[in-house]
C-alpha cells in the first residue's frame, strides 16, 4: 500500500525514507552519542533482571508510579551535588588564585591576568568535563531504569518493526540532550514552517542558559560588595547554587521527556485503535484528512518527536493508500476538513486533539 504525495510514493512504516523528487531526503545517520547510548543500554539491559510486565507500558500502578518518582528524584538529586561540586572546586581554585592578580586586581597587568586565567581556566575546564562525563552518564542509567520501572523491555527477543529499538533511540537522545531528527519522513517535513533564525536563537538561549544566569548573578554581587575585600572570595562562588539549580531543572526535564517517550508508542496504539476502530469506513478523502491532522502537529510544533512519530507511522499504516495531496500542509488541512462528512471530519480532529495532547 503507498500514499500518494506529490505524485510519489511514500514508504510504510517498515521502509526506510529514501530520496525523492519532492524533496524528501534520507535519514542522516544516527549521531555517535546516540549510538553510544543505545549501546550502554543493551549492555545494562542484560546485565539486570528481566523486565516483568502485567499492562501495558502506558498504564503505571501504585507500584510503578512510586517506583518511577524514586528514579527521577534520585537523578536530581544527583544532577545537583554533580553541579555543585565541579562549580566548587572551580570558584575554590579561582579565590585561591586571586594573589596572581597582585595587590590590586583591578590593576592587574596582562601578564597576570593570563597566568591567573590560565589556572583558572584549567581546572574549570577540567572540572567541567568531570561533570558532564558523569551527568551524561547518570542521565543514561536513570532512564535506562525509567523505562524498566514503567514496564518496558527496550530488548525483547522480538523486535521484527524496529519499534522497540526506535524507543531506545528516543530514550538515548532524551537522556543525552540530542535533538530530534529534522529529516522528511511519510511526505511531512517538520521544519516546513520554521524560521531558521527562531531555531537557532531558541538552541543558543538554551545553550546559555547557565553562562548568563552565573553573569547576572555575579554582576549584582560585585555591585552590592563594591571593592570590598571580601568580594574575590565570595564572587566565584556565586555561581554554585545557580549551577546546581539548573542541572536540578535540567535532570526533571530530561526524566519528564523520558518517561513520555517510554510510555507514548504503548498508548499511540491504544488511542489510534479506538479512534478508527470505532470510525465508519472512511473515504480516500477521509484517509488523508487523518494523516493530515498528524503531519499538521508535525509541522506546528516544528519538531519530530517520536511520539508523533509513532502516531504518524500507526495512522499512515491504517489509513494508506489515500488521495493524492501534500500531507504537510495545514492551511489545505484546515480547509479539507469543511468539505468532509462529520464522522470522518471527528475522526480527524479526535487525531489532532491526540497529536497535541
Amino acid at each position: 500500500m503507498v500514499l500518494g504525495v506529490n505524485s510519489q510514493a511514500l514508504p510504510l512504516p517498515e521502509q526506510s525514507p529514501s530520496p525523492s523528487a519532492d524533496g524528501g531526503t534520507a535519514p542522516a545517520p544516527s549521531p555517535l552519542l546516540e549510538r553510544v547510548g543505545v549501546r550502554y543500554f543493551r549492555r545494562r539491559s542484560t546485565a539486570v533482571p528481566k523486565v516483568e510486565a502485567a499492562d501495558a507500558v502506558h498504564y503505571l500502578n501504585p507500584e510503578e508510579r512510586a517506583a518511577l518518582r524514586w528514579v527521577q528524584r534520585g537523578a536530581i538529586i544527583r544532577a545537583c551535588l554533580a553541579g555543585a561540586l565541579s562549580t566548587a572546586v572551580a570558584a575554590t581554585v579561582e579565590a585561591l588564585a586571586q594573589p596572581l592578580l597582585g595587590p590590586d586586581p583591578d590593576a592587574a597587568t596582562w601578564e597576570q591576568s593570563a597566568r591567573f586565567w590560565a589556572v583558572v581556566g584549567g581546572a574549570t575546564v577540567l572540572a567541567a568535563v568531570l561533570e558532564i562525563s558523569f551527568l551524561y552518564w547518570d542521565s543514561l542509567r536513570s532512564v535506562h531504569e525509567l523505562a524498566r520501572v514503567a514496564g518496558l523491555d527496550l530488548f525483547p527477543e522480538r523486535d521484527e518493526a524496529g519499534e522497540r529499538k526506535a524507543v531506545a533511540s528516543a530514550l538515548a537522545r532524551a537522556a543525552l540532550e540530542l535533538p530530534n531528527p529534522a529529516h522528511r519522513v511519510f511526505g511531512v517535513n517538520p521544519r516546513r514552517e520554521a524560521s531558521r533564525w527562531q531555531l537557532l536563537f531558541a538552541t543558543l538561549a538554551y545553550k546559555l542558559k547557565v553562562s548568563v544566569s552565573n553573569f547576572l548573578l555575579k554582576a549584582v554581587v560585585r555591585r552590592i560588595l563594591g571593592r570590598s575585600a571580601v568580594r574575590a572570595a565570595v564572587v566565584p562562588f556565586v555561581a554554585v547554587p545557580v549551577t546546581a539549580a539548573w542541572n536540578g531543572v535540567v535532570s526533571y526535564l530530561v526524566m519528564r521527556e523520558a518517561r513520555l517517550r517510554a510510555m507514548g508508542p504503548s498508548a499511540v496504539k491504544e488511542l489510534v485503535g479506538i479512534i478508527l476502530g470505532e470510525a465508519p469506513t472512511l473515504t480516500p478523502a477521509g484517509r488523508l484528512a487523518a494523516i493530515r491532522a498528524v503531519a499538521s502537529a508535525i509541522v506546528r510544533t516544528r519538531d519530530l518527536h517520536p511520539n508523533l512519530m509513532s502516531l504518524l507511522k500507526e495512522v499512515v499504516a491504517r489509513c494508506a493508500p489515500a488521495a493524492a495531496g501534500e500531507v504537510d500542509d495545514v492551511g489545505e488541512f484546515l480547509r479539507s476538513l469543511a468539505q468532509l462528512k462529520t464522522p470522518e471530519r471527528q475522526v480527524a480532529l479526535r487525531l489532532l486533539h491526540v497529536a497535541t495532547i
